[in-house]
């Protein structure tokens, strides 16, 4: 036949002539056809006319065999009259191919020609064409979007979609299934996927992909994604700058809009939108986002894009599209970071977190604190106690923000509530701004609200229980030795212990660290007090107590050994107990000669110590400094602390 021997000689005008003028707009339309026709593989050799099916006047199929016999190729012509000729030429030719599984499928050489030209006409258009003829090529969809972009970005878009520079080889791979194709092509980044739809009996781009040659490069994961990103970028900047809260809802995500933009001061940060959107834009398709940078009077400003889900306003589902979830601003190439969710967030978040910690508002508290805060501190049981406890001691008043440290996800926010200056460290995750730890200033003691409060509390908790009598609250905050040796044993409070209630919960004086434990100093301005806190798992419990009367410091006692002491002596008796144990003479003998501690005034008359004589050796400071040690005025010689707090916690 005319064609077959025409395409083996590849002489395209020959086969011009053996051809419809439909396949020929078709299938020939460009020069680079006759190569293209190579890669559809047509069958070579001898060609066997099998049969041939009269469909209408002027259509006929014809079956023909091509090649030796025993690996002959079946192959269908669609014929047509040509009527100035008078000839048969050929309309279409279907061919027998294998498809990745190895299963046959058959395909019209008119689609797949059609498809492969309209690539390389896609590729070359892109390179230099103007916008509207490259918006030609596209689907309603694709041209819809694509025709919103900026000038400029759509340059750079169009530019990483097809590369830039000549091809020294085309051999793209056509994939059909209907009226939906994909062509596979080399591009300089890696694999070009040019995804096809048929409009109108032409074949339409839908979207672009590039597969990256290395693992570490991020390609153009979709071009659709990608300028739906860009315009919802686009138009997240001009609702910006214009104040526009509204508008921001239509390409902001709901957490960042909620949490963020939508009560915010957006004058408090200016945007220089218009040069960002007027220059060209770096992007990075990851799987979970798109990370848009953008460059203007030497700042970068990072756009983080999601695809997140949405409702309509009837709570019904509707299509996903990419928000803008975050704007990074890296100033001093990229050494100063900040994030305009905690700009925006910051200054509100301590205005509420100053007035919970003033009211005690322990449920406010922990909503606002990050999860470390919360798990050292706030989730504490012991963190009732913190709605009777004098300090942090914070005046009333708005506060007035001294100075803003912006680093990434961290923010320092450093105010004055009175006359106390107060360092906020504030955490930013999922869209939210949480208080990490408050620094206030200290002498002799941490400056960090955490570090203080993960100490005093459990103090407190365990102050309460030996207040209130009870021994398994006292046992819970007590170390193992103070625990097995006394509680357990006793299995009550002894009354001589409550005169520690007074000076425990008073106030901390310096915190001394050792290196088996911590010393926290506490004074109510008569009865002094040494409690040595070890760390057991996640939290801080009681090791010992010592008591120090401050007007006569050698009468003193440490309370672990003192009742271990009373009980080997037989003056503390387990409960249930009805006899003494027998005891050692010269012990019974020292005992009658000094009164026991029940006999002591409950504060300012606490006896010598039995069994400690001296002076107890004092740990070297925690914070060193040339400042004199606090000493207590004569018009504060007594604590705060009332004995109605008891009511307290008996409820």
């Amino acid at each position: 036949m005319d064609f077959s021997a025409s395409l083996e000689s590849q002489d395209l005008e020959q086969i011009r002539v053996a051809t419809s003028s439909d396949f020929g707009s078709k299938a020939l339309r460009q020069p680079e056809a006759i190569s293209d026709l190579k890669l559809l593989r047509f069958p070579k050799g001898e060609v066997r006319v099998i049969s041939i099916e009269a469909i209408d006047e002027v259509t006929k199929m014809a079956t023909v065999e091509i090649g030796e016999e025993d690996d002959a190729k079946a192959v269908d012509y669609k014929l047509t009259l040509n009527r100035e000729t008078g000839r048969w030429v050929v309309d279409d030719v279907i061919l027998s191919q294998d498809d990745t599984t190895g299963r046959e499928i058959r395909r019209s050489v008119t689609d797949q020609m059609d498809l492969l030209l309209s690539c390389r006409e896609l590729l070359k258009d892109w390179e230099s064409a103007p916008r509207s003829v490259k918006l030609q090529h596209c689907t309603e969809e694709l041209h819809e979007h694509l025709a919103k972009l900026p000038p400029n970005w759509f340059k750079r878009l169009s530019e990483d979609a097809v590369g830039s520079g000549r091809r020294s080889t085309f051999r793209p791979e056509a994939r059909l299934n209907g009226d939906h194709a994909v062509v596979v092509a080399p591009h300089q980044d890696g694999s070009l996927f040019v995804e096809y739809r048929k409009e109108l009996n032409n074949w339409k781009v839908q979207n672009i992909a590039i597969e990256p040659k290395g693992k570490g490069d991020t390609g153009v994961r979709s071009l659709m994604t990608l300028a739906k990103t860009l315009n919802s970028s686009a138009g997240f900047l001009t609702s910006f700058a214009a104040g526009d809260v509204e508008l921001l809802a239509e390409s902001a995500s709901p957490g960042f809009y909620k949490q963020s933009l939508l009560n915010a001061d957006l004058d408090s940060i200016r945007l220089p939108v218009e040069m960002m959107i007027a220059d060209e834009y770096d992007a990075k398709q990851h799987k979970d986002r798109t990370e848009l940078l953008l460059e203007a009077n030497g700042t970068t400003y990072m756009l983080t894009v999601r695809t997140v889900d949405l409702v309509n306003e009837d709570g019904s589902p509707r299509a996903a599209e990419p928000r803008v979830d975050e704007v990074t601003i890296f100033e001093a190439n990229g050494s100063d970071v900040k994030k305009i969710s905690a700009m925006l967030l910051s200054n509100s978040v301590v205005d509420l977190y100053v007035e919970a910690l003033r009211t005690r508002n322990l449920q406010q508290i922990r909503s606002m604190s990050s999860n470390d805060f919360n798990e050292r501190v706030w989730k504490l049981e012991a963190s009732k106690h913190f709605k009777i406890m004098p300090y942090p001691h914070i005046d009333a008043g708005d506060p007035e923000v001294l100075s803003t440290v912006f680093r990434g996800d961290i923010t320092e926010i450093t105010i004055a509530q009175g006359e106390t200056p107060m360092t906020f460290i504030l955490r930013l995750g999922e869209g939210w701004m949480t208080v990490d730890d408050v620094i206030m200033p200290a002498h002799n003691r941490p400056v960090s609200l955490k570090a203080n409060l993960e100490l005093m509390l459990p103090i407190h908790a365990f102050a309460s229980g030996v207040n209130r009598g009870d021994v398994e609250e006292a046992s819970k905050y007590s170390d193992s030795g103070l625990d097995q040796m006394i509680w357990r044993q006793l299995n009550y409070v002894p009354d001589f212990s409550k005169q520690m209630v007074r000076p425990l919960m008073s106030e901390v004086m310096r915190i001394t660290p050792n290196q088996s434990w911590i010393v926290v100093h506490t004074s109510d301005g008569t009865i002094s007090s040494e409690i040595k806190m070890v760390r057991r798992g996640e939290r801080y419990v009681v090791h010992d107590v010592s008591m120090i009367n401050e007007a006569s410091p050698t009468k003193q006692f440490a309370f672990l050994q003192t009742a271990r002491q009373m009980i080997a002596a037989g003056q503390l008796l387990p409960k249930g107990a009805t006899k003494a144990p027998v005891i050692q003479a010269s012990r019974s003998v020292q005992a009658q000669n000094r009164p026991t501690p029940q006999q002591a005034a409950p504060y300012t008359g606490i006896p010598e110590s039995r069994y400690e004589q001296s002076q107890p050796v004092m740990e070297q400071e925690f914070i060193q400094s040339p400042e004199p040690p606090i000493t207590h005025q004569e018009g504060n010689r007594h604590s705060s602390f009332e004995p109605i707090s008891r009511d307290l916690y008996a409820r």
